[in-house]
């Protein structure tokens, strides 16, 4: 069965102009292909392989322009990765394009600078790293919040049902060194603690993976969050 997946697309052009015109130039486009974002950009510059993915419509719901930069949402059922039409899109003008994909609780993130995919330290470039307010450094303080993609290893305390849209599962998790943390998804993580057997999740074993930290909120209480977990193994 095919999956929804929810598209956002942030294209920042390099003048409130050129974003004008290109918004114009798309909307336009739009219309005369049925909404359809990969045939209405193949249309103003051809897509390379496009014929492959004529069954594969993008359907755009909302095209809108703030100042530079025009933000596309849109969904989908194709399976495979949705970035096929930046190239279109950055013949249109587009610098930056970022575009983020969400199906059935997994969110993929993609970057492109001039039509070329990079990765998210290069899209960021020099940008500076926003000041932590003294409540903030003294609110982190007590929570597990390393710099970088860190690689851990950790047990299970509890889960639950977290009651979103995509009917994510909780893990309240403690790592071998004694860190407290979250992480709320449907992906690989939460799948390597399940046990099949028993139908439940497993709080004997220890699941080794590499993640990023993020501070976030659980029932009004600040939190730390592992984000992004890759290279999950069972020990």
């Amino acid at each position: 069965m095919s999956i929804e997946t929810h598209i956002n697309i942030r294209a920042t052009f390099g003048s409130e102009d050129n974003a004008k015109n290109a918004t114009k130039e798309l909307k336009k486009s739009l219309r005369k292909h049925e909404h359809d974002l990969g045939a209405s950009l193949d249309a103003l510059n051809p897509i390379e392989n496009q014929a492959g993915y004529k069954d594969h419509i993008i359907k755009t719901e909302e095209a809108g322009r703030k100042k530079n930069t025009l933000n596309i949402y849109a969904y989908t059922y194709v399976s495979e990765e949705p970035t096929w039409f930046a190239q279109s899109l950055s013949n249109l003008g587009a610098k930056r394009i970022f575009i983020r994909a969400v199906s059935d609780g997994h969110v993929r993130n993609y970057y492109f600078l001039d039509g070329e995919q990079v990765p998210k330290k290069k899209f960021d470039g020099n940008k500076p790293k926003k000041q932590l307010s003294a409540k903030d450094i003294e609110i982190n303080k007590n929570l597990f919040l390393p710099e970088d993609r860190v690689n851990i290893k950790a047990k299970l305390i509890s889960s639950w049902f977290f009651g979103d849209i995509y009917e994510s599962i909780a893990l309240k998790l403690i790592s071998t060194n004694g860190d407290e943390f979250y992480h709320v998804g449907k992906g690989k993580l939460v799948d390597a603690f399940y046990n099949s057997e028993k139908d439940d999740y497993d709080k004997e074993i220890i699941v080794e993976f590499d993640a990023a930290f993020e501070r976030g909120k659980l029932e009004d209480k600040y939190a730390s969050f592992a984000k992004r977990p890759t290279k999950v193994n069972v020990c």
